[in-house]
């Protein structure tokens, strides 16, 4: 009879283990991951739908010098839109 009880006991110590070491190794990815998705969706949500450029004020002759390049090849490009 006390030997049966042991063995039970035993048994429910094992299967709590087993619980706890699943729980341990398995149970915090689920909510880890959820939390991340949601943290994700809200930044989305709270994103803005266009982005935009700020011009610095301090910018050097070489820049200065793409940027004069990149506006003329972009009005060629638009004059040749319009002339087509």
């Amino acid at each position: 009879m006390s030997l049966g009880i042991f063995l039970a006991l035993c048994i429910l110590g094992m299967d709590f283990l087993i619980y706890f070491l699943f729980q341990w190794m398995y149970g915090d990815k689920q909510g880890a991951i959820a939390k991340k998705v949601a943290a994700q969706r809200r930044a989305l949500a709270e994103e803005s739908g266009r982005p935009y450029l700020v011009r610095s004020n301090q910018g050097s002759a070489v820049t200065q010098r793409r940027v004069r390049k990149i506006r003329e090849r972009m009005r060629m490009v638009e004059g040749a839109r319009r002339s087509a």
